[in-house]
């Protein structure tokens, strides 16, 4: 990947270099011919709606050049304010200083005041504007982001030229970073304040040097960044997904621009829903615990599920995952009410047999092939039906290398995910004798650094690999 920096007027860089483009000769005749995909560095002095920095950004999206920062961005540059958990972090300096107005000026997401940083690095992963300075203003409820707005090289100071010098010579590398361009970027989908998110920093600091090895620059995006999709090359959402989630827009808005993402909106809408996944695996051969449908119409029909499916029985509210939304009914006054629970939030309820096991086997699958392997000990699910925050907080989870899982339950788990196609996911099974039964399958299974990767030495590796894969080959096969 060629890397050109543009400006409005060479006399605007520190520097002569032979990456730098002017906006004139950017915009009428594009960069020098180059193998790969070109990356732009819009460093023009202004960047409002229809000046020559504009059109610098409008173009490179025209012509597939990536670009820093993007048109969404610049289009768009209404600072929200931080998470909660980032803007506590700077109160407590803020609340020292005599000022009720402070500037803060970041360059490529570095600022001068350390307790600022996190702050500095947020709203250059959410804008990725290069040069920009932000106004942060004291009120009457605490301190707040007023402004956010682009600078030119020419309004900074000596020291912030050498340091946007610096940064810039990595992304171009000419530097003393100088290390191979990335052929591809990705984005990885992670909301910092939530607790459920799929993978946690030792994981994805082991999957980024994976991708690395692979060519592709992956870099954490947050919920609030979505106009910055158009930026990257592919997505791999590391949130908990669900319909109607900021999760499922951001697969929807992949896909529209043709990137290739793990999980895809059909995964996330076929795993989301436990009747569909019911109805398509029943159809396919693949076994699952006896279960009956119930409708509201059906919800006194205790002694007929009692009398076909044996006690306890398992209630479920189709639309949930992870273990979420169901409750164990152990005699028929429960079963009673978990039903009309149940039938007031959904018009209808699974009703399964519930197979005692030691424990549960999670096998995670990649495109057809096992991923990893992990028992499961979790404890009893409780009488009432509730929405928990951590599914998994209360599980033991022991991995395991693939070749110790029966053969049973690995071919039991080919024959299911096969009804999916390719893609992440975790299929959760229960054994009992010869016998293995599919209980549920997760489009966005948790991996997590020494638990699910521990047995999985090319956990990483493969996943990189996968999504190479999916670049390579795109416009051919999908996510």
């Amino acid at each position: 990947m060629s890397t050109y920096v543009i400006v409005e007027e060479l006399g605007d860089w520190p520097c002569h270099a032979d990456y730098l483009l002017t906006a004139r000769t950017y915009l009428q005749h594009g960069v020098p011919t180059t193998g790969g995909r070109p990356r732009i560095i819009n460093l023009c002095r202004n960047l409002e709606h229809l000046s020559a920095g504009y059109y610098c950004s409008l173009l490179a999206q025209a012509r597939g050049h990536q670009c820093l920062p993007g048109l969404q961005a610049i289009s768009r540059l209404q600072p929200q304010q931080p998470p909660a958990k980032l803007w506590r972090k700077a109160q407590g300096w803020l609340a020292q200083q005599s000022e009720d107005r402070i500037r803060v000026r970041a360059i490529f997401g570095q600022c001068e005041q350390s307790e600022l940083a996190g702050l500095a690095r947020y709203y250059y992963g959410l804008s990725q504007l290069p040069l920009q300075e932000l106004t942060l203003k004291r009120g009457r409820h605490g301190w707040s982001v007023r402004q956010q707005q682009s600078l030119s090289p020419l309004e900074l100071s000596q020291s912030e030229q050498a340091l946007m010098l610096h940064h810039a010579q990595a992304l171009v590398g000419t530097g003393d970073e100088e290390q191979a361009a990335p052929l591809y970027q990705l984005a990885i989908l992670v909301d910092p304040d939530d607790g459920r998110a799929s993978s946690d920093g030792l994981a994805l600091e082991r999957f980024i040097r994976a991708a690395a090895a692979q060519g592709i620059r992956a870099e954490i995006l947050p919920p609030s960044a979505i106009e910055r999709l158009p930026e990257f090359d592919t997505l791999w959402l590391r949130a908990e997904t669900a319909v109607g989630h900021y999760t499922f827009e951001f697969a929807r808005r992949a896909e529209q621009l043709k990137m290739p993402v793990i999980d895809s909106s059909r995964a996330i809408l076929a795993c989301s829903n436990k009747l569909y996944l019911y109805e398509l695996m029943v159809r396919s051969g693949v076994p699952m615990p006896p279960t009956m449908v119930v409708t509201r119409r059906g919800r006194h029909h205790v002694d007929e599920l009692v009398q076909r499916l044996g006690l306890p029985l398992m209630v479920k509210v189709p639309d949930g995952a992870q273990g979420r939304d169901l409750a164990l009914a152990s005699d028929e006054q429960q079963l009673a009410r978990l039903l009309d629970e149940g039938l007031s939030r959904s018009a209808l309820l699974l009703v399964q047999s519930r197979i005692p096991a030691e424990f549960d086997w999670r096998i995670g699958f990649l495109d057809g092939s096992p991923l990893f392997a992990c028992r499961r000990y979790r404890p009893e699910p409780g009488n009432r039906i509730r929405r928990r925050k951590h599914p998994l907080d209360m599980s033991r989870i022991e991995a395991l290398p693939l070749n110790e899982v029966p053969e049973r339950v690995l071919q039991t788990a080919r024959r299911a995910v096969h009804q999916l196609g390719n893609g992440l996911y975790g299929l959760d099974l229960r054994q009992q004798g010869r016998d293995c039964v599919l209980l549920e399958i997760v489009d966005n299974p948790w991996i997590r650094g020494d638990i699910e990767d521990k047995e999985a030495q090319d956990l990483y590796e493969r996943l990189a690999r996968a999504f190479r894969q999916r670049l390579e080959n795109r416009g051919q096969t999908t996510a």
